[in-house]
This record gives structure tokens, sequence and C-alpha cells, in this order.
């Protein structure tokens, strides 16, 4: 194994970033937010990385992956540190612009320097998935602990949080500055002239191709359907009147099934690529539509999400990867600005349902909206084959 690559293992296993996703939506409630705020805090994270991610990919492409993974790592710690100097919906509005900050200098630069770094390129869909597997059982095993600091004092998870993702800065800070061609830029006219050659190729090769806008809508509709689930589920536990102490128990679980997960996601190479894909869309419909029902039995029905996270997202890149030949990181970047569309306009509609209509309500508009996304992709997929 080259240096590169167990670096950016090192890396990628050690940076934590969902560790306080099971109290976050609690930590928002308890600084005033409303479910319309929390839902539109996301809305605003997707209009800040459609803003931010086409000129950090280009970034990423003319000075390297490394430099970009770096100012992710700051940024996201970052945006912890605002959440606790500033628990308010302001303060929750500037951590959101360092958290979309991080997704945008990773976005694209994760992706392209572990394809490059492999020498063996059909080895990626394994290597990522390993890579989100291990990942998946650090956060699990870390994330039991949650619950409990929450109860003891709800800033304890943040700061867990800071202490870990800093230590994922040290075997970042080894990689190498891999750029997949060696542009030998001198002026500020040059620096611009490439900029937007970039953007104009990428943009150029991602809706000329029908497979990559295929994915990219895909990747659009399960983005957007994974959100609006991930936000639902701590008002979903206390639905159903579970304690805050048992949500790290419950996360633990949760990260374990998407570990698992994405250890087999290359076995699904074997079969038709959009099969597979639509398969793991309907889980997201049947999720969705399950939730809605006051029925404790139907709980364990949160486990597919995690299942869908695990698998889909190695083997989307893969394929994707396996289109380009060029600026591969900004057509990484082009892929992410696309897929947050959805989340701009509908998560607002779905926030502001769960105000006015009522927890069950925004779940079955949720469903509703997920089958009519199903379809447009079963109609568009006849024309990639």
């Amino acid at each position: 194994m080259n240096k590169n690559v167990f670096y950016f293992k090192l890396y990628k296993i050690l940076f934590l970033t969902m560790l306080t996703d099971p109290v976050f939506v609690l930590y928002a409630y308890s600084a005033g937010l409303s479910a319309n705020q929390i839902y539109l805090l996301t809305s605003l994270q997707t209009i800040f990385i459609v803003l931010l991610e086409l000129p950090t990919g280009v970034i990423s492409d003319l000075f390297g992956c490394k430099s970009s993974i770096l100012l992710g790592i700051i940024c996201y710690i970052l945006s912890d540190i605002i959440l606790l100097a500033a628990p308010s919906f302001p303060g929750f509005v500037v951590s959101v612009l360092f958290l979309s900050l991080y997704k945008v200098f990773v976005s694209g630069a994760d992706e392209t320097y572990l394809y490059l770094a492999l020498e063996h390129k059909d080895s990626y869909t394994k290597t990522a998935g390993m890579l989100d597997s291990v990942n998946f059982i650090l956060t699990a095993f870390v994330s039991i602990s949650v619950g409990y600091l929450y109860s003891l004092n709800k800033r304890y998870p943040f700061l867990l949080s800071i202490v870990l993702c800093g230590i994922s800065f040290l075997p970042a800070a080894k990689l190498e500055n891999i750029r997949e061609t060696d542009k030998d830029i001198k002026t500020v006219r040059k620096l611009c002239g490439e900029f937007y050659s970039n953007i104009r190729n990428g943009l150029r090769i991602s809706f000329t191709s029908r497979t990559l806008r295929w994915f990219f809508l895909y990747s659009a509709v399960v983005g957007f359907a994974l959100v609006a689930l991930s936000e639902t589920y701590q008002l979903f536990f206390l639905q159903h009147d579970i304690p805050v102490e048992y949500f790290g128990w419950i996360y633990f679980v949760l990260y374990i099934i998407s570990s698992l997960s994405s250890k087999t996601a290359y076995y699904f190479k074997r079969f038709s690529v959009q099969n597979v894909f639509m398969v793991l869309l309907g889980m997201l419909v049947l999720t969705s539509f399950l939730m809605a029902w006051p029925c404790q039995y139907l709980i364990p029905v949160i486990i597919l999400p995690r299942i869908v996270i695990g698998i889909y997202p190695a083997m989307l890149k893969e394929y994707i990867n396996k289109e380009i030949t060029v600026d591969r990181a900004t057509i990484f970047s082009i892929r992410s600005l696309l897929s947050r569309i959805p989340q701009i306009v509908l998560l607002p509609v779905i926030g502001s349902m769960i105000d006015k209509s009522g927890f069950h309500a925004a779940l079955l508009l949720l469903s509703v909206i997920l089958l009519l996304f199903a379809g447009v992709l079963k109609y568009s997929r006849k024309k990639c084959n």
C-alpha cells in the first residue's frame, strides 16, 4: 500500500462527521428553533453549497485535493465551535455556512483523491465501501456515549466532535497533494482562464452524457430523501416516548447497519446498475410511508435508509468516475450542486408541514414526492440503456 492511500484511509476513518447527528435536532430545539427553522437551515446549507460548490471543485482540480481536504476539516471544526458559542438561530446560520464550506471543500476532493491514489482503479468501490464501513463502526461505538453526554451537558457531544475531528487533521496533513493533470499556472489571468475553462468543460461533459445525467438526477432524489428522513428521526423517537439517553444506542445500531452494508456494496456491481439503484430508492419510499403510522412495531423501518447510505455512495461514485476522464473534481462538484436543488425547494415544505399539519402528514407527503421522482427516474432510465 502506498503512503498516500494509507494516510487517506486514516483520515477518512477518523473524520467522524456524523457524531452529533443523534442529538443535533434536540440541541436546536433547546436553542428555541422550530421544525420549520430546522428544515430552513438545511435549505440554507444547500443554497450555500450551490453557490460555493463549483469554485471549490475547480480549486481542487487546479491546486490539488489535499488543500481542499484540509480546509474542509478546519471548516467542520469551526462549525461545531460556533454552535457552542452562539446557540441561537443566527448562530446556527453561521454554523451552517461553515458546514457548507466543509462539504464543498471535501466534495469531489475525497472521491478524486482516492481514485487517483489507487493503483487499481477497479478496486475503488471495495476500498471506498470498506472505509465507509470502518468509519460507521467507529461512529457507532462513540455514538453510544452521545445520548448520555447530552443528558449531562448538551455541549459535551459537540466538544467531543471537535476533538476527534481535529485528530483526523494529522494524517490528512501528511498526504501528498495529488493533481490529475499538472497545470502550470503562473498568472492571475491564466488562473481565471483555467478556472472558467474547467467549469465550461465540466458542464459540457455533465449535460451531454445521458448516463451522467441519470446518475446526477438519482443523487438529487436520494440525497433529498435521506436528508428529509434523517431530520425526522429524533422527532420520530420523541413521538414514541424514547428517552434521549437511548438515542446514542439507536444510532449505534443504525451506524453498524450502514457499516455492514458498506462492506457489501461491491457485491451489487454484478447486477444491473439502474435496477439496484431503483430498489434502494424504493426502500426510502417504504420508510417514509411506514414511519407515518403511529405504530411501535414499525420503528425498525428506520434501518432501511441506513442500508441505502451504506451501499449507494461508493457504487455511484465508481460509476461516475468511469464516465469521467478530465476535470474529475469539478464534475463531482457539478453533481453535488445539482443534487441539492430538490433540498432547496422541498425541505422547507416538509418543515412547514410538520409545524402546521403534524409529523405524520409530512411523512406521507414525503412518500408521495418520492414516488413521483421514482416514476421520472424509471422513465429516464430507458434512455440510458
